[in-house]
């Protein structure tokens, strides 16, 4: 995907540079970020990268407190949590994809 791919509007943003959450839990994100299906996020163009992963993260940050934080304790996902997220971070990513487009 090129920059040209995108709208005009888009193509400003990206220049302007793309708002960025603020992710005070590194491991926590790093974890959640793990459940993404491989290969998905270096699907994502760079320039677009850091905005989508950082955002997504405070999506389910906020949308799903009790999860998230699940994600901030020490050690590995318990197996319900890590399904739970996986299928939450999952959807929001293809949404996303398909939205713009990403194959």
């Amino acid at each position: 995907m090129e920059l040209k791919d995108f709208t005009e509007k888009e193509q400003e943003q990206i220049k302007t540079g793309l708002s960025t959450a603020v992710i005070n839990d590194k491991e926590a994100a790093d974890k959640i970020l793990a459940l993404v299906p491989a290969g998905w996020i270096r699907k994502i163009p760079f320039f677009v990268r850091k905005h989508a992963t950082t955002k997504t993260v405070e999506r389910i940050k906020n949308q799903n407190p009790e999860l998230y934080a699940v994600a901030k304790q020490p050690g590995e996902l318990p197996e319900k949590e890590r399904e739970e997220l996986r299928q939450i971070i999952t959807g929001i990513f293809e949404e996303k994809m398909n939205k713009h487009k990403i194959k």
